[in-house]
């Protein structure tokens, strides 16, 4: 897979980064749509939340009307996989005269504003790096999510997480975890029975891939089961997220950043 680094958007490039804010009751749903400039393509880089509480809104991504990027996470997931990053690889897409939805519930006591804010490239800047990738005769990297979500009663040990392969094999890069009882869930990863993590807390998955990837991606082929197993060691029941951020797999290239 060949990456283009320190990319740097064209003039005519304009800094906008789509944000909005919904305030959502005490066990209601709303969404957020977003979209490029004037309706064109939009290249996103990341994503950033924010609500006072996190852990109490459940998020899924919708793309381009009928794409879910991930399904019912803790917003506090998703923000601690952006949060300490440049951001993906390479952008996903919102195509032309399409949108990015972000379907919102919260789960908690109170009424809470929810914020998401998505930072990329607008059509200008996006044009130019595909351009990039067919000038190297390489394709873009094509991003992709792995995600599950469980409830832990108390003193639940190796409860999997449900997370589900992809029909085609990605390269698992980055992962992320939430939980509303810090402290208390521990998680081990494996896929197909070959041991990817041993156990260890949550907060240590966050502090290994907070700011940095896998120093040796792993493969999780076509269907192949991938199993996140988590314990809660907690006197409470615990609500548990998990999202790892990949890509499609299987060009012949080696890992080469080319700097443009």
């Amino acid at each position: 897979m060949k990456i283009v680094t320190n990319f740097i958007p064209p003039t005519e490039s304009t800094p906008f980064n789509p944000a909005k804010t919904v305030d959502i009751p005490a066990g209601d749903s709303k969404e957020i749509k977003m979209n490029g400039m004037g309706g064109e393509s939009f290249g996103v880089q990341r994503i950033l939340p924010y609500a006072p509480n996190m852990d109490h809104i459940l998020v899924s991504a919708r793309l381009n009307e009928d794409l879910y990027l991930f399904r019912d996470l803790q917003l506090a997931v998703v923000h601690q996989l952006f949060k300490g990053t440049k951001g993906l690889l390479a952008p996903f897409i919102i195509q032309k005269s399409n949108s990015l939805v972000f379907e919102l519930e919260n789960v908690g006591p109170v009424e809470q504003p929810v914020n998401i804010q998505i930072i990329g490239y607008d059509h200008f800047g996006l044009s130019k790096l595909q351009a990039i990738y067919s000038e190297i005769s390489a394709p873009m990297p094509q991003p992709r999510f792995l995600y599950g979500h469980v409830t832990l009663p108390s003193g639940a040990v190796h409860s999997d997480m449900g997370v589900k392969a992809k029909s085609i094999d990605v390269q698992a890069r980055r992962l992320a975890m939430s939980s509303d009882r810090p402290g208390d869930i521990t998680a081990s990863l494996k896929v197909y029975n070959t041991t990817i993590r041993n156990e260890v807390f949550l907060e240590q998955i966050n502090d290994e891939f907070g700011q940095f990837y896998a120093n040796v991606p792993f493969i999780v082929g076509s269907n192949v089961p991938f199993q996140v197993y988590t314990s809660n060691r907690g006197p409470s029941q615990a609500h548990v997220s998990f999202l790892c951020e990949a890509y499609v797999a299987g060009q012949t290239e080696p890992d080469n950043p080319l700097t443009v």
